[in-house]
Parts: structure tokens; sequence; C-alpha cells
């Protein structure tokens, strides 16, 4: 961790700026040092012709402090709490710091215009762009995820039961090996006196340290930075005296909190009590998603509008068009009152009727019992005690997707909680790759080191230069994660949408879909996570690199990437959305035309399927704030004119021949929708970063176009 800090150092202002001698950790123990003397690195940071200056970086490894329980034992304590444990799990679908404005900002509503509030309603583009909306989008993609794993272990088992016992077996030898993990966060949480044991060992790492420097810095990773937290609430914060700053790093400060306080035994059956009733109301209510007619009736209604489209000119005149408009809105006309719903409450038994009850009854318990629990005079059990120096600066740092660090309940204290942390996106490798030597972190940490030596040493340091070039490329990459985690979750829906579809408009449960569908829906999941992952710390070396090339001195890099402001993106992706549906279903028509119509010579009738699949990815990017290239959209309206232009269907003669081509009308259509996408986007401008910006004064100023 500390020679990623300095080495960001070293590379921008030489190899002679950090001078690093490095000692090995001296077991032997002594009166003062009963654990013995630690592995630590004398620095001396020399900038040319400026200044100069000498940091101790220690290590306090804790991980082998501790007594674990025998091998044979510790599969099963670890399966025992994490049964014990369960309803943690919810921990995981549940709100994260993005949520900030949903959960806890003042919902009080402010007091406007009946005109202004009846717009504010009709702006589906505002709703859509609105913390609101992506709150239950994270939700739902987290819910569907949960779905799709328990659908594909229960496929798994079904289907292979020796691999399901096999890949057990593995983790119960994984369990009882150095590598279980979740026996660490078991010390913490639930073993009293080995985490006193640990607190005693870093205790005394802390005072050898402070014998030899005037402040100390404490920075933990993971579970360290629980234990950190402790060690400084220890005794009203007596070990708060010689240190400067405490900084978490993707801390499991919260999640164990929360482990912590299950052992409360109110805290506890809430925690039952909260998925049980959750359980009873979804096996409740389960009949009434068991069909659903609403929808066979819009699909077929779409299924038989698009035909319209895909079928010549000529053969609408006839009676085969009159057909198929009376289908259309056949489809569309409720038969009886029960089509008005949208589920039939009569086919529900009265012990569903029961369990929807006791789920009623259970949730307006606990809420009088969450609220108690939860008011915030009794949250601060993690606010740090004040110590003799003042209010101790502490700092959290962590990425949106770190599965660890990104929760965003237990609130802590005002200020603590820093911007995010751009990684890759990906919840378990942001966790271990905040001090890649490649990562922005270190490079953070290591101005926060410059600032800390300018400001002990009255010597200039080039800090807040260093500050203000790792802030620009900070919120740069949290712009180009933000675009690409959006891409990502809408070429999921999309792909979910054309699996799923077709399963509900046959009348499955939208449960059942996703069990019959896992297979599918989990291999698209995995490959577009890979493609993603890889492209995002491609996309992280990039930026890094960049980023080195400024603190270095040299000439300022070009921009790195180019963001649509997100009031230029609705129209282009409407378009291009409609386009690709009716370009995606009018091939589909031309092909099961083909295969009924033998007689008629039709040519490249798939053709327009390549084309849909190329407008909705370049939907998906448009939405999420990529500038497209027009020559792609076009080229896609061109795949779907070869059809009505290259194909022969036998015709009367007189009749104009563009009457008699197939597919001509949802062909010209997906032409003007293309054309609307490309005048849009010639007119969007997009927002190069990073970049600075001038003020009204004239001096530089963070960009802040996107919000």
């Amino acid at each position: 961790m500390g020679k990623a800090i300095v080495d960001p150092i070293a590379d921008a202002f030489g190899s002679l700026a950090v001078d690093w001698q490095e000692v090995d950790e001296c077991p032997e123990a002594t009166a003062d040092n009963p654990y013995g003397e630690p592995a630590y690195a004398t620095v001396r940071i020399r900038l040319p012709h400026e200044s100069s200056a000498e940091v101790t970086i220690a290590e306090a490894v804790w991980s082998d402090r501790f007594k674990r329980p025998p091998w044979w034992m510790r599969w099963l304590l670890t399966l025992g709490y994490l049964i014990r444990s369960l309803p943690a799990v919810l921990m995981l679908i549940g709100p994260d710091r993005r949520d900030h404005a949903f959960w806890l900002d003042d919902p009080s509503p402010k007091k406007r215009p009946f005109l202004s509030a009846l717009c504010s309603g009709l702006n589906l583009w505002g709703y859509l762009a609105s913390p609101d909306f992506r709150h239950f989008m994270r939700v739902g993609w987290r819910l569907l995820t949960l779905a799709l794993l328990l659908s594909a272990l229960v496929g798994l088992g079904a289907e292979y039961p020796w691999l399901s016992v096999g890949i057990s077996l593995i983790v119960f030898v994984l369990l009882a090996t150095r590598i279980n993990v979740a026996d660490h966060v078991i010390t913490a949480a639930a073993r009293d006196v080995e985490r006193d044991r640990l607190l005693d060992y870093l205790e005394s790492r802390l005072r050898w340290l402070e014998q030899r420097c005037e402040s100390v810095v404490i920075i933990a990773h993971s579970q360290g930075g629980y234990l950190a937290h402790q060690l400084l609430t220890r005794d009203g914060g007596r070990n708060q005296e010689g240190v400067r700053r405490f900084v978490g790093v993707g801390s499991g400060l919260k999640p164990i909190s929360i482990l912590g306080q299950t052992r409360r035994p109110a805290v506890m059956v809430v925690s039952w009590l909260l998925p049980a009733a959750s359980l009873c109301l979804t096996w409740g209510i389960l009949p009434l998603t068991s069909d659903a007619p609403t929808m066979s009736r819009i699909m077929k209604a779409l299924a038989d509008a698009t035909m319209l489209m895909a079928m010549p000119v000529a053969a609408l005149a006839s009676e085969r068009g009159t057909t198929q408009l009376n289908g259309v809105v056949d489809s569309l006309r409720p038969h009886s009152v029960d089509d008005f719903l949208p589920f039939d409450v009569t086919g529900i038994e009265g012990w569903r009727w029961a369990l929807i009850g006791a789920g009623v009854l259970i949730l307006l318990c606990c809420v009088p019992a969450v609220r108690r629990i939860t008011k915030p005079a009794e949250r601060s059990f993690l606010e740090l005690p004040q110590g003799s120096r003042g209010k101790l600066d502490w700092q959290e740092h962590s990425s949106q997707h770190d599965v660890v660090g990104r929760m965003l309940l237990p609130v802590l204290p005002e200020g603590v909680e820093q911007e995010a942390t751009p990684v890759l996106g990906h919840p378990l490798r942001d966790h271990t790759l905040y001090f890649a030597p490649d990562g922005i972190l270190v490079r953070h940490l290591a101005g926060d080191l410059l600032v800390d030596l300018q400001e002990a040493t009255r010597q200039n340091f080039r800090a807040e230069e260093w500050q203000e070039k790792v802030a620009r490329y900070s919120q740069a990459l949290r712009k180009q994660h933000d675009r690409r985690r959006m891409f990502h979750g809408l070429l999921t829906l999309a792909v979910t949408f054309v699996v799923l579809i077709p399963r509900l408009a046959l009348g499955a449960s939208l449960p059942g879909a996703v069990l019959h569908a896992w297979l599918p829906l989990g291999v698209a999941a995995i490959i577009l996570s890979y493609l993603f992952t890889r492209r995002g710390h491609k996309s992280l070396r990039e930026a890094v690199a960049a980023l080195d090339t400024e603190l270095r001195g040299e000439s300022s890099h070009k921009p790195l990437l180019a963001v649509l402001p997100p009031d230029r993106r609705l129209v282009t992706a409407v378009a291009l959305t409609l386009g690709s549906f009716l370009a995606a279903t009018g091939a589909l028509w031309l092909t099961y035309i083909q295969q009924f119509l033998p007689q008629w010579q039709l040519s490249h009738p798939g053709a327009g399927l390549i084309g849909g699949v190329v407008l909705v990815v370049l939907a998906a990017a448009t939405a999420s704030g990529y500038r497209v290239k027009r020559r792609w959209a076009l080229g896609a309206a061109v795949l779907t004119l070869l059809p009505p232009i290259a194909s022969r269907v036998p015709h009367s003669p007189g009749l104009p021949t563009w009457a008699a081509a197939p597919g001509l009308a949802s062909s010209a259509t997906v032409v003007l929708l293309v054309s609307v996408a490309v005048i849009a986007l010639t007119r969007a401008v997009p927002v190069a970063l990073p970049a600075r910006c001038k003020d009204d004064m004239g001096r530089g100023a963070d960009c802040e176009v996107l919000r």
C-alpha cells in the first residue's frame, strides 16, 4: 500500500525524488514491543531544487494474529453463523451511496404552482433521469440478478446433481482452510476476546509509530477499517492523540457493524421477521402474477400491426389487410369486465389471503421497531469520540459498486464519506484494486501525503497543483464510469426483454419466465460483465497514464472522452429504439412469409434483424451519453432497405413495383426514424473531459456541466 502511494511521486518528479529504505519485520518480543517490530520503510521525498522531508511507513498485518478454530470445526462454525445471519443477504441488494437523494434527503414537498407540478409530473424523461428512477432500476437489477442466481442453482441441482455435490464439497473444503475470509469477519463481529487481542496488537503498532513520528495517518482497507475504527474509539478515544487522519478504503465498518448489531435480540428478531413478511406476501400474491392475459393481448396486437408493415402495399388493399386490422383491434378490445383488471382477485384461495394478512401484520409490527432501532439518536455508535487534539480528520473512500464499502446505511458523520472512487464497476474486483499501481486512489493519497508534508515542513511540495489535476481526472473517470455502467445496464435490459417477453406473452409469470430462461440470461450476464469489466480496466489505465503525463509536467493530454449532455439524448435514443423494434420485427415477419410463401423470392430477409440489433445498441449507447457515429445508424438503415429493394414478388401487370415490395412500409419508417436520430446527433455537442473550464472571472474551475 505505502509503496503504491509514493511510486506516483517518483514517476512525476523523477526516480531521485523518492529514496525508499525498507526494513523487514522483527518478530522477537521485547519489553517495549511485545509483538516485535513491524516491517517498515523510511522514505525520503526530495523535490528537485525545492523541498525535502522524511516519512515512515509501517504495516500492521492483523489477519495472522488471532487463534482460529480447528480446521474440522471452522467450516461448521462458519456455516452456522451464515445461517444465523441469513437476513444480512438483503444488504447486497439494499440501497447504496448513490441512493442518498432517495433515502436520506429531506422528503418534505415544496409548494409549487399547479401547472408547474402538472408539467413536472408529465415529464417522462425528467422522471427517467431522476434519482428515484435510478434507485428503483438498481434495486430491480439486483433482484433480477438474485433471482437469476437462485434459478441457476435450482437448474443445476435438478439437471446435474453430481455437479452440485462437487461444488458443495469444494466450498466445504475452502471453508476449512485459511482462505475462509468469512471467519475473519466472524472474529471481528462476534468474538469479543479475539477482537480485543487484535486491538491490543494494533495499539502496540500505533505506539511504536508514535515514538518515531510527529503525527500519524492510519490507512485501513476492508475489515481493517472496522478494526481501526474500534481502535480509535477505545476507552474514549485515547489512541487519537498522535493520529492526524484516519482513512478507510473499501471499509467493512458498516456491514460488520450491522452484523454486530444483530447480537441484540430486538435487531435479530426484526431482521428475521422482515424477510418472513416478504415471503408471506410473495407466496400469497403469487396467483396474481401467474398469467399475463393483458400482456398476451398487447403482444398479439403488436405482432399484427408489424405484420401489416411487412406486407406489400398491394396486399393491404385486399381482404387480408382488413382482416389484419380487425385482428389488431380485437386484440386490444376487452371481452369482459375482468379484462379491465390487471389480475383476477377471485382466483386466490383462502390460505393465500391468510398469508397476505400475516405478511401485512408482520410489516405493521416491524415498522415501529425499525424506527426505534434506527432513529438518529441511536445511530451515533459509529461516531468517533473527540480526542485531546479535537475532531479527527476521518475519510472513507469506496467505489460505487464495492460490495463491502458501497452501503448507504448506517449513516456516517457528515463529511466523512468522500466522492466515489473510480475503479472498474465490479462488486468484487473493485474491493481488491484500490491500491493497484495503475489506480486513481493511490494518486489521490499521494496528493494528501504532499499536503501533509507541506503543512508540517512549511515547504513547497506542489500539493495544490497535484490535487487539482487528480480531481479533474477523477471527475472524468466518474463520468466515464457512469455512462459505461448505464450502457451495460441498458444492454442487459434489452437482452432480458428479448428473452423474457415471448414467455410472458404466452402467459408465464415473471418468476417462472426467469426460472426457465436462466441459461441464456446467465450466459448473457457473464459475457456482458466480462466485456465491460475489461473495457473499464483499459479505460482506467489510459486515464491514469494521461494523468501521469500531466503530473510530470508534460503537455496536456487530449480529452479522453466526450459525453453527451442529458438533455441531448432523448430524441436520438427514442428514434433509434423505435427503429430497432420495427427493423427486427419486420425481418422476423419476412422470414415467416418466406417459409409459407416460397413462390415469393425474398432476398436477405435477415438483414433487417442485423440492422435492428445495431440500432438498439446505438440507442443504448446514446442514452448512456456516448457520441455514436452517424454512419453506423445510416448503415443499419440501409440493411433494412435490402429486402424490399432486392426481393421479387409476383404482382399484377400495371401495378407499380414499389407497391409489391415486401417490408417497404417498415423499412421506410426505419429510415425516417434514423434520419431524425442523425439530425439530432448532428445538433448535439458533446462535452470533452477532462478539461478545465473558465468561470466568469477567467479563473480555472472544474467542469460541472454533467450532473
